[in-house]
C-alpha cells in the first residue's frame, strides 16, 4: 500500500510537482503562515523558496522513488532465514541492520544511486524553477548556452558532463557488484 502511495505523484509531470512547492514554501505560503500562526517565528523565512534549500527539497521529492524502488527490490530478495539467524545469534536490531541488511542491500543502493546521479546531473528545469535563477548547475549552463546559440561551448560542456557522469557510474559499479540484481 505504501509503495502504491509513493507512485501517486508520478501521475503528474515533474514541472507540476515542482510548481506545487511554490505556494507551500513562498513568503506568504502555507509553511510560513503556519509557523507564524504557531508563534514559532515572527517574520517569514526567506530561505524556503528560491534557494539551494528549495532545489534540494525538490530533488528529494522528485527522485526519492528512483532510489527507493531498487532498495525495496533488493530487500524483498533477502532470505528471512538470515534475519532469523542473526536474531538467534544474539544480534540486536541495529547490529542486524548494519551487519546483515545493509551489506545485502548494497546492489540496490548502487542501482538507485546510479539512477539518481544520472537524473540529477542533467536536470536543469528544477534548478532554474526552484532557485529562481539564483543557483547554477551544469545542465542549466548547457541550456543557457543553447539558448544563446553557443553550440560549440554547449557541446563541449555536454561532453564533459557525460564524461563525469560515466566516471561516477563506473566508480559506483566498481564499488558495488550490481550483477547480483540483474
Amino acid at each position: 500500500m505504501l509503495f502504491i502511495l509513493c507512485t501517486v505523484p508520478f501521475w503528474t509531470s515533474n514541472l507540476i510537482r515542482m510548481i506545487a512547492w511554490v505556494p507551500f514554501l513562498g513568503r506568504n505560503g502555507i509553511m510560513n503562515n503556519a509557523l507564524m500562526g504557531a508563534g514559532l517565528i515572527e517574520q517569514p523565512l526567506e530561505f524556503l523558496l528560491f534557494s539551494d534549500f528549495s532545489v534540494i527539497l525538490a530533488f528529494v521529492h522528485l527522485y526519492t522513488l528512483f532510489m527507493v524502488v531498487p532498495i525495496f527490490n533488493t530487500m524483498m530478495r533477502i532470505d528471512r532465514r538470515l534475519l532469523e539467524a542473526a536474531r538467534d545469534a544474539g544480534a540486536g536490531f541495529w547490529q542486524t541492520l548494519w551487519c546483515v541488511i545493509l551489506p545485502l542491500c548494497k546492489p540496490g543502493i548502487g542501482i538507485g544511486s546510479i539512477f539518481v546521479v544520472v537524473l540529477v546531473m542533467g536536470d536543469f528545469a528544477t534548478v532554474r524553477l526552484m532557485s529562481g535563477g539564483q543557483s547554477a548547475s551544469v545542465g542549466l549552463m548547457i541550456s543557457n548556452q543553447i539558448g544563446l546559440m553557443q553550440y560549440p561551448a554547449a557541446a563541449a560542456n555536454a561532453v564533459v558532463l557525460l564524461a563525469m557522469v560515466l566516471l561516477l557510474v563506473a566508480a559506483m559499479l566498481r564499488a558495488i557488484d550490481i550483477r547480483k540484481e540483474l
